[in-house]
């Protein structure tokens, strides 16, 4: 029952959430709910239900809200889990509201939503608390081993959730060691144990075992039952991010994770840059464009736009749009803006404190040389200086450039005051690279405009 239950874990959790989402609902519009709304909601309520189901496995897919159940976290679950039902509620409030021609009250929308957070919150906290009296049975019934002492084997011992999880007692080596209440004995201990039924699962941690002794650890396994796994001893694979891709059974380890090499991330990335852009320049741009163009060619002469090369995806050159917030000048393609820099002009100064010189870039966006979130695009002098003194900086090309970005709501924005100002950004856009997710870039996007309305002492 505990490995069933373990295995079946994120089907559990899923067919929770969609017994909650459909109870409450009939719950709520059977029993609890004045007369009025019951003659609006009562209606259809089954069709209500499916489109709420339905919209729940997206937002659980892009939240990736059932992933690695076994494995992940208890906070990692409600940190997902709140994500999740912050979308929900958007939608349920959104759905309702223009789903019916008769307002739906307030009080039965609220009721719905806290009901079904509360209930979710609860199932989890049984299912995770279940999930940890499990481990424990199986900590104690399943017997794994290591075999080879390495860097990799005592990290894997040092950490007990890995330990607890998997079941493992300890690690054998080739040499003869002081016993330290990890270390089980020598080989030849190993070979006793193993014919005795004392194992259960081996881990190969050592890859300078000869090929002979592999090859009859592994006989020995497969006639024993027992199942063999093989760690790779990579040594540097513990100094940087890395992850795991098996491609046609073959293992690759991937030393810079990247969720948008996956097609479907794209795909998410790409449909909200198209639909964000769109809005900004219909809704916005439209309007703005005339009014500050005006005042531009009232204040100073030259043309409303300035465009200047700037490396984008993959390196490659492309024209980003920008309100010109500077006199014609011929250090534009060289010099970034300095405080009190004499080549901005008043109203540009006004622009560039609140990010409206940047507006016209949602046109780069939908046209698709940029990204609403990503690294910023550098002038390709920077490009050119920066990358051969700047540590991993051109992997800031494996993405489009962005708007905005994690680096600038980080606090790494403006002028460029030393070469460790560059090596903190390009941290910072790496990290993002490689920690990329749709809630991350709303999360970017909500912490522009609130930086915006703050303040931001390195705009200028």
């Amino acid at each position: 029952m505990p490995v069933f239950f373990l295995r079946k874990l994120s089907k559990f959790l899923l067919l929770g959430d969609y017994l909650v989402i459909s109870l409450c609902y009939v719950f709520w519009v059977y029993f609890f709910i004045n007369p009025i709304d019951k003659a609006i909601v009562q209606i259809d309520y089954k069709l209500h239900i499916i489109i709420l189901l339905v919209f729940w496995s997206v937002i659980a897919r892009l939240t990736r809200l059932y992933k690695n159940t076994y494995y992940r976290e208890s906070t990692d679950h409600f940190s997902l889990l709140s994500k999740a039902l912050f979308g929900f509620v958007l939608f349920f409030l959104l759905y309702i509201n223009l789903l019916y021609s008769q307002k739906v009250s307030f009080y039965f929308s609220a009721k719905y939503l806290v009901s079904i957070t509360l209930l979710m919150a609860f199932n989890r906290m049984f299912l995770l608390l279940l999930r940890k009296n499990y481990r424990k049975k199986i900590h104690k019934q399943v017997n794994t081993i290591l075999i080879g002492n390495n860097h990799f084997s005592q990290a894997i011992l040092a950490n007990e959730e890995v330990r607890v999880l998997m079941g493992i007692k300890g690690f054998y080596a080739f040499e003869k060691l002081q016993n330290n209440g990890q270390y089980l004995g020598t080989i030849d201990c190993f070979l006793k144990d193993i014919e005795s039924g004392k194992i259960d699962n081996i881990i190969l941690c050592d890859d300078n075992i000869d090929e002979e002794m592999y090859h009859h650890i592994l006989n020995i396994a497969e006639q024993n039952m027992i199942r063999m796994y093989i760690v790779p001893d990579f040594k540097y694979v513990s100094s940087s991010s890395h992850s795991l891709d098996i491609i046609n059974g073959i293992p690759f380890l991937t030393l810079m994770p990247e969720p948008l090499s996956n097609t479907e991330n794209q795909f998410i990335k790409r449909t909200f840059d198209l639909v964000f852009s769109l809005l900004v320049i219909v809704f916005l741009l439209s309007w703005l464009i005339p009014i500050v163009a005006l005042i531009i060619k009232l204040e100073s002469r030259g043309p409303i736009f300035f465009l200047q090369k700037r490396s984008g995806l993959k390196n490659e050159p492309f024209n980003c749009i920008k309100f010109r917030s500077m006199a014609i000048n011929s250090h534009a393609d060289h010099l970034i803006a300095t405080k009190n820099d004499a080549r901005v002009t008043k109203f540009g100064a006004f622009m560039r404190k609140t990010s409206i010189d940047e507006l016209p870039q949602f046109i780069n966006v939908f046209i698709g040389n940029m990204s609403v979130v990503g690294p910023r695009p550098h002038m390709l002098s920077q490009t050119k200086q920066y990358s051969q003194i700047t540590r991993k900086y051109m992997l800031r090309h494996m993405i489009k450039p962005g708007i905005t970005g994690w680096a600038q709501v980080m606090g790494s924005r403006g002028e460029i005051f030393s070469h460790e100002d560059m090596a903190q950004r390009v941290k910072k856009d790496i990290w993002y690279i490689q920690n990329w997710s749709f809630f991350l870039d709303l999360k970017i996007i909500f912490l522009t405009f609130y930086n915006i309305v703050k303040g931001d002492d390195q705009a200028y």
